[in-house]
């Protein structure tokens, strides 16, 4: 009769073991987490992907209808925010509380390009003639200290956010918490154009990073840097507008305020829009962008109000 035989292993055996199931377990670890990392650059390209096509087919969709007969309906709609005259002025909101506002973040086109932003929106409403019995203005132009990129909204003069007044100085410490992880980004013109709203729009483009960018920073493809801060926006502040600006990235120039321009004009204003893209994609033309504003609106279809600027902290390229 054979008696049961019984191993005794030695400690030395015992640590190994233990050590080959820790390293395994650390492959295993550190594999999940690359899978994780590229199944996150994955979603990132599809996402990218979508941003793009989605821009491009914006941006046509904008030049084609603005190619067509103006909306005569919405132009009186927007009329009636802005007192005419020799100029519009912009009629300041009426709300029904005191804790009832309206709040942009958006990036304020630094001088040299404002400068030239207000130049081409004076040039193209100068090509149309003033109301023949009063002289009056038929279009406005943005004031060059007021040029700027709409990037979202934290309460929407069409979707107020409750009590948002009280809510500002929160969005600020969220929007300067936001900003510690963007780096200056630059952005370029690429079109001019009338969209059939009578608004007078410059298309801008983020453009690629010349340097790579630590990893810590959020827009490291700055191709995508305004898509980017609209997320985080979605996924930082308290309160997102269901109307608010989702691909666009744009400026507006001035508008058109009167149903009553003839299409012979709008048609030389139109023709001249081309001209001046042209001449954007003939030479173009970079501008960086280093802060946003957080501005406390009081007026409508404009930035005038108590404005904090918030510089963009992140940044650092890679050696």
């Amino acid at each position: 009769m054979r008696l049961p035989l019984k191993l005794k292993l030695e400690p030395s055996f015992l640590s190994q073991s233990h050590e080959l199931e820790l390293s395994l377990i650390a492959v295993q670890t550190r594999l999940d987490h690359l899978l994780a990392i590229q199944a996150k650059k994955d979603t990132q390209k599809t996402e990218e992907a979508q941003w793009r096509q989605q821009r491009a087919k914006l941006y046509e969709e904008l030049y084609q209808g603005g190619k067509k007969a103006l909306d005569r309906e919405s132009i009186c709609k927007t009329r009636q925010h802005f007192t005419p005259g020799a100029r519009f002025e912009s009629k300041p909101y009426e709300f029904l509380t005191e804790n009832d506002g309206v709040a942009l973040i958006c990036a304020p086109i630094p001088a040299n390009m404002a400068e030239r932003c207000h130049a081409i929106g004076t040039q193209l409403t100068d090509l149309l003639p003033r109301e023949f019995e009063t002289n009056n203005a038929v279009a406005c132009v943005t004031r060059r200290d007021l040029m700027h990129i709409t990037l979202f909204h934290t309460s929407h003069p069409g979707d107020l956010a409750p009590n948002a007044r009280l809510r500002f100085p929160q969005d600020v410490a969220q929007l300067k918490a936001m900003c510690m992880h963007l780096a200056p980004f630059q952005m370029a013109s690429v079109q001019v154009l009338m969209a059939s709203s009578g608004a007078i729009i410059m298309l801008f483009q983020c453009l690629s990073a010349t340097e790579e960018l630590h990893d810590d920073v959020v827009n490291a493809h700055a191709e995508f840097t305004v898509d980017v801060i609209r997320r985080m926006a979605k996924e930082t502040f308290s309160y997102a507008p269901k109307t608010d600006t989702r691909v666009i990235i744009h400026s507006t120039l001035g508008r058109v305020l009167s149903p009553d321009v003839s299409e012979e004009a709008l048609h030389c204003l139109r023709a001249k829009c081309d001209e001046i893209t042209a001449e954007l994609m003939a030479e173009p033309q970079s501008t960086l962008f280093d802060k946003l504003w957080f501005v406390e609106e009081t007026h409508h279809l404009s930035p005038q109000g108590p404005k904090t600027e918030v510089p963009l902290c992140g940044g650092g390229h890679k050696a």
